[in-house]
């Protein structure tokens, strides 16, 4: 496994095959059990409506974030990030909209008013009781595939990544901004697999919104996550280390990773 140097920096280089990692990645076949919830301090969050964003990079998982513009996920995301910005991702203005779009704007309406930390668990719940979990190899026959947020509300299922893209799309709409959010692609040491998830910067603490679990956590609280890359405000990072005896992740080729690929349950 080769790394790259960026001064003091040690970043994972993607050089393995699907074939290499064959024998080390056993992907689950059932839902992993939940993990005990955790109480967030209010202290930890900021208490208004209005969230001012954090000065920094995206740094989650105590990780460098790296600024890498040929991301090639960055056209993957755009469509949604368009549903975004024109204000549709969660609407449905026609009739027969289907019970998790209704879902997603009762939640809007609950917590139009309420802290980050409700608001944060109320998005992260309501969108895992909302949505199937369903591969995009099932779906749609392809390896991966970033559905909009109308897509996956459409459907009513999508898998790791779309969950994250939905939770993204909810909070913007009650007002969270989007430099506070990031996208981000990960390795579960643990169970073997690529995954998704939603992180929220807030005080300098980031919360992880998951579909494994509805209880949001600190990232502290999630040593076997390793970032790979994320998007934040439109933009890609690479995720590296400080330390020069550790890289972030064991990964393949970045444009092949599939998060939640297996992780079907």
């Amino acid at each position: 496994m080769a790394s790259l140097a960026f001064g003091n920096v040690q970043v994972a280089a993607a050089f393995q095959t699907f074939s290499e990692l064959g024998s080390k990645i056993a992907l689950p076949a059932a839902r992993p059990a939940n993990v005990t919830e955790v109480a967030i301090k209010p202290a930890d969050l900021y208490p208004s409506r209005r969230v001012e964003p954090a000065p920094s990079n995206g740094a989650v998982f105590d990780t460098v974030a790296i600024p890498f513009k040929r991301l090639a996920a960055l056209k993957k995301l755009a469509p949604a990030l368009e549903e975004m910005d024109n204000g549709t991702a969660v609407k449905c203005n026609g009739k027969g909209c289907s019970p998790a779009f209704a879902a997603i704007q009762l939640v809007g309406m609950n917590t139009s008013q309420s802290s980050l930390r409700d608001k944060l668990n109320a998005v992260n719940a309501a969108v895992n009781q909302s949505i199937r979990y369903r591969t995009d190899q099932d779906a749609y026959m392809v390896a991966d595939r970033w559905s909009t947020p109308q897509e996956t509300l459409s459907l009513q299922q999508g898998d790791c990544e779309d969950f994250a893209i939905l939770k993204m799309a909810a909070l913007r709409a009650e007002g969270i901004d989007p430099n506070q959010m990031s996208i981000v692609i990960l390795f579960d040491q643990k169970r073997h697999f690529y995954h998704a998830i939603l992180s929220v910067e807030a005080g300098g603490k980031f919360f992880i919104l998951d579909n494994m679990r509805n209880q949001v956590l600190l990232d502290t609280q999630l040593p076997d996550y390793m970032p790979l890359y994320s998007i934040k405000g439109g933009k890609g990072f690479l995720h590296g280390s400080r330390r020069k005896d550790q890289n972030v992740a064991m990964v393949t080729p970045l444009e092949k990773i599939a998060p939640g690929e297996g992780a079907n349950f």
